[in-house]
């Protein structure tokens, strides 16, 4: 069974229906990323996993417990077990560094003294070992989320959730946050819930990801295989950022076609040599190289015409690369 299983979940707030019919599951130790924009019900999803919002309908199974079936005070225990990060820290002002990791410890029962010893072993495991005394208004936003996940650790989670967790820092204190998540699952087997609205954060960690569109579970699947080839039109969007979308949109090409490049064909020149073959130019309108879960790969948007495409996609394809049109429901 796997560790996380949501049944047929639906949640409704007043007469809005947020989330409809959702079904899926997490297997212990992977990092699992959902994906949607804001309003697509995703931080709904994520509270429910926890109980923080109870679902309107449908169950939501943890390690083989349903949690509709729990008492309250079954449930406060079951939540130890759920540790969860937000995007705004939730650090108290008032404590220092110290303190504000060991606070849930000593709430659970732990003396202070063992608290703050097992916080001082939690704050070294993220680099913040010299910080201790510093309060939350002299640290940095990458500091206060490496606090914030020191204190999730210092209660021994089998399950962290991260709602939006790095949406507030910059593009290099986020790629620092995620390392240290990747090392937090790989060194502890802690499965990791990810939700995001950016597809580069799902793209550089997860191991697999849900796309959530107005409520809907649009798609499921790992990160490489929707990369590649997504199959919805949610997913379609997310792949293509939208200033790329844009910016390819007012390009007056008749047919546009996204290629991705495998590792066993990054280096032939397979654009130069189907130019030879065709004989007529073909237009590179985007290239990119993008590092999805570890490895490197390749992206490319052809505008081709009409009387191309057909040939254009058939001579790529037999060479192994995927070929997908680019549709007017990307950005």
């Amino acid at each position: 069974m796997a560790q996380i299983e949501i049944s047929n979940l639906s949640k409704k707030f007043d007469d809005a229906l947020v989330l409809k019919d959702i079904n899926l599951s997490i297997e212990q130790g992977e990092i699992f990323g959902i994906i949607g924009m804001s309003g697509a019900g995703k931080s709904t999803l994520v509270r429910c996993l926890n109980y923080l919002e109870k679902p309107t309908s449908g169950e939501v199974i943890v390690e083989g417990e349903a949690l509709s079936d729990l008492s309250e005070q079954a449930l406060r225990d079951k939540r130890k077990s759920i540790a969860m990060i937000f995007q705004h820290f939730n650090l108290l002002m008032q404590k220092n560094v110290l303190d504000n990791v060991a606070f849930p410890l000593i709430i659970q029962g732990h003396n202070k003294k063992d608290a703050r010893q097992k916080a001082r072993e939690y704050l070294k495991e993220v680099g913040l070992a010299d910080k201790e005394k510093a309060y939350p208004s002299k640290l940095s936003g990458g500091q206060k989320q490496r606090v914030a996940i020191a204190r999730a650790l210092a209660s021994n989670p089998h399950i962290l959730l991260c709602d939006e967790a790095t949406s507030a820092l910059d593009p290099q204190t986020t790629a620092s946050i995620l390392e240290l998540l990747k090392q937090i699952n790989q060194k502890y087997h802690i499965t990791i819930v990810l939700i995001t609205h950016q597809m580069e954060v799902i793209q550089k960690i997860c191991d697999r990801v849900a796309i959530i569109e107005k409520g809907n579970l649009e798609e499921i699947g790992t990160v490489t295989d929707i990369f590649t080839a997504p199959k919805s039109a949610a997913g379609r969007r997310l792949i293509i950022n939208k200033g790329e979308a844009e910016e390819i949109k007012e390009l007056a090409e008749e047919s546009k076609l996204r290629i991705v490049f495998e590792t066993n064909s990054t280096y032939e020149p397979v654009i130069a040599n189907m130019i030879l073959y065709l004989k007529e130019p073909v237009n590179i309108l985007y290239a990119n190289t993008k590092d999805v879960n570890g490895t490197a790969k390749g992206e490319m948007i052809l505008g081709v015409t009409n009387s191309q495409k057909s040939i254009v996609t058939q001579y790529l394809q037999e060479r192994n690369l995927t070929v997908s049109e680019v549709t007017e429901d990307v950005g």
